[in-house]
């Protein structure tokens, strides 16, 4: 039974450190801009998606470890991928739309 929770764990952080990985790899890529015009609108954007990325990823991360079944980081990745692909490609554009 130890060996089936310390392999639960295993999982859990290496799951999470890639989400952590590709949040980390949108926020440098968001924030090097080597175009002359400046959007601050769009800043502001960038920062509210990456804000919101990183709590979205602490609440699945922690539901993870505390409930520990081994559903759970399966659906919960698969579910924090198609979150954000939607506040990504529909929410973000839409309210920059607005905003503009």
């Amino acid at each position: 039974m130890k060996n089936n929770y310390n392999i639960y764990n295993i999982v859990v952080h290496v799951i999470n450190l890639i989400l952590l990985g590709t949040i980390g790899f949108l926020a440098f890529f968001s924030v090097v801009n080597i175009s002359p015009a400046q959007d601050p609108i769009s800043d502001m954007f960038k920062f509210g998606l990456i804000a919101f990325l990183l709590v979205m990823w602490a609440v699945n991360y922690w539901f993870q470890y505390k409930r520990q079944k081994w559903i759970l980081p399966i659906a919960g990745t698969v579910l924090y991928v198609a979150i954000a692909l939607f506040v990504m490609g529909v929410v973000m554009p839409f309210l920059h739309y607005i905003a503009y």
